[in-house]
């Protein structure tokens, strides 16, 4: 091989060396996602299986106990005599769609608080309270759970004059429990499933397509050493040829 034909294969080794490792590189970045992404799966896979909610039990003849367990949303917390309130003697109302407050009541049709129309406050047994807006809250029985549970809102006892229930004391109150939640469990189970068996899939494709490229790397390397040498004989003897002569 001439000297201008083996300096020309080794630029073309010398680019083909900089596309590989460049692909070794992409491959990696790549690789990082997908363990950025596992842990990701890992994590709302923990949270699911290991998030807890809030039930109450309400009086019910037709049960053989007296009463059903439900999940804990607005209607069957006031049903059963709770109000959420603040640490502040406010409390959160719902609205009708005039934009009057709506009164809530107990099973048994008993209004669990009055509003005083000259001073726009609700009385509770003997209190007063400033009345909130409670439609970001009480709205959705998710939302109301999680600001429970977070300690954004209290709950008042009107039936037994407990006022400020919050989370931590809720394992003594009989009617409600913090239990953990369970509904959600298979389809987290069935998504983390999925999820890491998709991730492991791409992960064996990007160790095999990383492998191929080792391998022609150490094959071009071993070529691109072989025609430096080449390169390096060729310029040792032309100097010496001109050098004798």
């Amino acid at each position: 091989m001439g000297l201008s034909s083996s300096q020309g294969r080794l630029l073309m080794l010398t680019s083909r060396l900089s596309d590989i490792e460049l692909s070794e590189i992409m491959i990696s970045q790549r690789q990082n996602q997908l363990a950025w992404q596992s842990e990701k799966v890992a994590s709302e896979y923990n949270e699911a299986m290991s998030n807890y909610k809030l039930t109450i039990k309400v009086t019910d003849e037709s049960e053989d106990k007296g009463y059903s367990t439900q999940d804990l949303n607005y209607d069957n917390m006031t049903q059963m005599g709770y109000l959420a309130t603040t640490a502040k003697n406010q409390v959160y109302l719902k609205k009708d769609d005039d934009g009057n407050w709506i009164i809530p009541t107990d099973l048994d049709g008993n209004n669990l608080l009055s509003i005083d129309n000259t001073t726009g406050k609700a009385t509770i047994g003997t209190e007063q309270y400033e009345i909130l807006d409670g439609t970001k809250y009480l709205t959705n029985s998710d939302t109301m759970q999680q600001a429970i549970m977070n300690g954004v809102l209290f709950l008042l006892d009107t039936k037994n004059d407990k006022d400020g229930i919050s989370i931590s004391s809720l394992e003594s109150d009989t009617d409600m429990q913090y239990v953990l939640d369970t509904s959600d469990d298979a389809e987290a189970q069935s998504k983390y499933n999925y999820e890491t068996a998709r991730i492991s899939r791409q992960d064996n494709q990007l160790d095999m397509e990383l492998s191929q490229l080792e391998t022609q790397h150490e094959a071009i390397l071993k070529e691109y050493d072989s025609v430096k040498e080449v390169i390096s004989n060729n310029v040792e003897r032309t100097f010496n040829l001109f050098s004798n002569g």
